[in-house]
């Protein structure tokens, strides 16, 4: 279909084509049950091909070359996806200003030309240009409240980024230089949720935005950075208010709000995004001083994301976290010594297999992180954070896989031959959050009501007194089944789920061979062969557990690494220091990847230099 109209509405006939296209909408009024933004960029996503060797790079480009418009497409929305963090959190970047969330992932139309091989910053790249489109629809006087450049119709806000070419691999080529920390307990970024992290306008150093807390502390800017590893991609994302159109906003809707109150619902694509790790933990970690893993030592951990929307038509507010708030007066929340911020306990309760002991304690802040509804009755800015706790009517609160405690604590579970067993989260277990007509006294102000539960100190927990909706709890659990391989298995040795190559993937390794012993603390040297030219592979030296054996150990915690490719080579590492009297170290483990996905891996042999 084709429509001649004003620049200014061509991007609303291209959201609307399943509507027809009868020319541009009518102007806005205060009349207008809502308000709409049309949202657009451009730019270009691709694969990163400088750390494979030449032989096979020229056979990986071809093939990529070769790729289907829906393989881009899906690289560009994780593309996308880097720029969210920035959106979501949007009042904390300038004064006058709050969210501009992007709509909801099912709103997105992403657009793709043919890929061609091409060099950003000196990295060589197969790209594919892209268009995004979408639109938010949400209350009438949402927009001014983002920016008062919105207020009006034509109205234009450009948010410009600095995007990384290649989304994959964010963490293990950039490290932290653009990960913004800020409201996070340390090391909470991982492999996987890299992009929700991802914040261009970090600094280097730590104190000259808060960006940084985890060290090593990053010495260049999250764009040079980019630019140094990956290459970087300009692109703005262009907010333009336009008039209202009932066409336009039935084809951008998602979610009706339930009337009466607050009603909590547990995602199920949440536990469905899952992963097995193994992290050490010294006698002083935060996680045990919580109850989140069993004990000191190498741990086995089921990662997942734990997602809960507020699909009513009131916020679930919890309220100021301050000393003298009366949530903290009435001990619905507490403060963490080891986190050094107030910890709301009653969020969720998790199992695998029905065993609740498996780490027992979950604490969180209740937040508004995803803007899941797109509709009239939906904000773009509300007031919420880990001092003024809550969730805004429409929004979500996604607690990411890789976040401190967001795990089950699997060790203990015997997996001889692989386990298949039920993942469960349940959101507001204990009724802490008012799901229906919370109950206020003549000042206007929640009332409270005592519960069994105590808090570190024995104090009793109170709760808010509320006229619950009679199936409030009816949507408040999610269950999935996981396999938890035989042994060592977990993310780094299953098959990778995106399209992801070279030496840094965390996905698609294999142990080889026996461990090897070293002296503990000292350098060492492998001498190995292996590989050919055109069929190259990726080696990877993983500490040994005395208790859990091999650690299939992701590309940042590798003790060495090199790619095979037929020229016999030394492989510099350090040999592992003892952890404890009951990890003594001494021995490390080989495994091994195929660069390119479908490779062979055979071959490989690998001897200690004297």
């Amino acid at each position: 279909m084709f429509c001649r109209l004003p620049a200014r509405v061509v991007l609303w006939c291209l959201v609307v084509v399943a509507s027809g296209c009868d020319g541009p909408p009518t102007s806005s009024t205060s009349a207008d049950p809502g308000a709409l933004i049309a949202v657009s960029m451009n730019s270009q996503v691709g694969v990163l091909l400088d750390e494979v060797p030449d032989a096979a790079r020229e056979r990986l480009a071809s093939d990529l070359l070769a790729r289907p418009s829906a393989f881009w497409a899906a690289r560009a929305r994780r593309q996308v996806s880097t720029a969210l963090y920035r959106l979501t959190y949007r009042n904390f970047y300038g004064e006058n200003q709050g969210q501009l969330p992007l709509p909801p992932v099912e709103r997105w139309q992403i657009t793709v030309q043919p890929a061609t091989r091409a060099n950003i910053d000196g990295h060589d790249l197969v790209l594919a240009s892209y268009s995004f489109a979408s639109t938010l629809l949400t209350p009438t006087d949402e927009p001014a409240r983002a920016d008062a450049r919105l207020a009006s119709v034509a109205g234009v806000v450009d948010e410009a980024f600095v995007l990384p070419a290649d989304p994959e691999q964010l963490f293990e080529r950039t490290g932290y230089a653009c990960m913004n920390e800020t409201d996070f307990p340390p090391g909470s970024v991982d492999t996987e949720n890299a992009p929700a992290f991802y914040d261009d306008a970090c600094a280097a150093g730590m104190v000259t935005n808060g960006c940084h807390l985890t060290p090593p502390i990053p010495t260049l800017s999250c764009q040079e950075a980019v630019q140094a590893a990956i290459g970087g991609v300009d692109a703005t994302f262009h907010f333009e208010r336009i008039a209202w159109n009932a066409a336009l906003a039935d084809a951008a809707r998602v979610g009706v709000a339930r009337a009466g109150g607050a009603q909590l619902q547990a995602v199920q694509a949440g536990v469905e995004d899952n992963r097995i790790v193994y992290r050490y933990f010294p006698a002083g970690s935060c996680a045990i001083a919580e109850g989140c893993v069993g004990a000191p030592g190498w741990r086995r951990l089921l990662q997942f994301t734990a997602t809960m929307q507020n699909t009513g038509d009131t916020d679930a507010a919890l309220g100021d976290v301050g000393p003298d708030s009366a949530i903290v007066a009435q001990h619905m929340v507490s403060f963490s010594e080891c986190h050094q911020h107030m910890h709301f306990n009653h969020y969720g309760d998790f199992s695998f297999g029905g065993d609740q002991g498996l780490g027992s304690k979950r604490a969180f802040c209740l937040e508004s992180t995803a803007r899941y509804f797109n509709n009239e009755t939906t904000p773009l800015v509300h007031p919420y954070s880990c001092q003024l706790q809550g969730t805004a009517r429409g929004w979500g609160d996604d607690y990411i896989a890789g976040l401190d405690c967001q795990w089950i604590d699997i060790t203990p579970v015997d997996a001889t031959g692989g386990l298949t067993a039920a993942l469960r989260f349940q959101v507001n277990p204990d009724g802490f959050l008012c799901e229906g007509a919370q109950k206020q006294g003549s000042d206007g102000q929640p009332l409270f009501e005592p519960t069994s539960f105590t808090n570190e100190a024995g104090e009793t927990e109170s709760r808010f007194q509320c006229d619950a909706f009679p199936d409030a709890a009816a949507d408040n659990v999610v269950t999935t089944d996981v396999t938890v391989p035989d042994h060592a298995g977990g993310m780094v040795t299953q098959p990778c789920r995106r399209f992801q190559v070279g030496p840094k993937r965390n996905c698609g390794f294999g142990g080889a061979g026996a461990p090897i012993a070293c002296t503990q603390g000292q350098e060492a040297r492998l001498r190995c062969t292996g590989g050919l030219s055109g069929v190259p592979i990726a080696l990877r030296l993983c500490e040994v557990s005395a208790a859990l054996g091999a650690i299939p150990c992701t590309f940042n915690d590798a003790l060495g690494s090199a790619i095979l490719a037929g020229a016999a080579q030394e492989v510099p590492f350090r040999c592992p220091e003892p952890r404890s009297v009951d990890e003594p170290g001494g021995l490390v483990h080989m495994y091994l990847a195929p660069l390119v996905d479908g490779d062979s891996v055979s071959g490989v042999s690998c001897t200690l230099a004297p």
